[in-house]
């Protein structure tokens, strides 16, 4: 907040070396927000990707299209909100790790978000903290498969 983001996603340069994640918000300042405070957090070695979406039908295609270390996605977005996304992803068979990000209190939104393993962090308290640690959840959820 207040801050320029300083982290440039490395969209023309692919690498095995590469996490590939993706940041679905309609919004840009949120999704420029969400992409500063991820990369701050990221827990690897290995550098981030980041592909974005501005709606669910945009998410949903690249989803479809290439594999994601991890989906970072906006409750509330046009075509398809975030629920719709993560529900298709599930029936799909997808079992990529899932934060979602929301203004919305977590009471608010899906009560079932533990049961799609995804975790959820409120966009009022974005901080790389509650992202590592959303993020640590979210693989945990992954691994124990979805």
């Amino acid at each position: 907040p207040g801050e320029q983001p300083d982290f440039i996603p490395d969209f023309d340069n692919p690498s095995p070396s590469h996490f590939r994640v993706l940041v679905a918000d309609d919004n840009d300042v949120d999704r420029r927000l969400t992409i500063w405070h991820l990369s701050k957090a990221w827990p690897v070695q290995q550098d981030m990707r980041v592909d974005c979406a501005a709606d669910g039908d945009e998410a949903l295609e690249k989803i479809r299209n290439q594999p994601y270390a991890l989906v970072v996605l906006d409750w509330n977005m046009p075509q398809r909100d975030g629920g719709e996304v993560l529900r298709t992803m599930r029936d799909d068979g997808s079992c990529v790790p899932v934060i979602v990000v929301s203004g919305q209190r977590r009471e608010a939104i899906a009560s079932d978000l533990k049961a799609m393993a995804a975790t959820f962090v409120n966009k009022n308290e974005l901080n790389p903290a509650r992202f590592r640690q959303a993020i640590a959840t979210s693989l945990q959820f992954q691994e124990r498969g979805c």
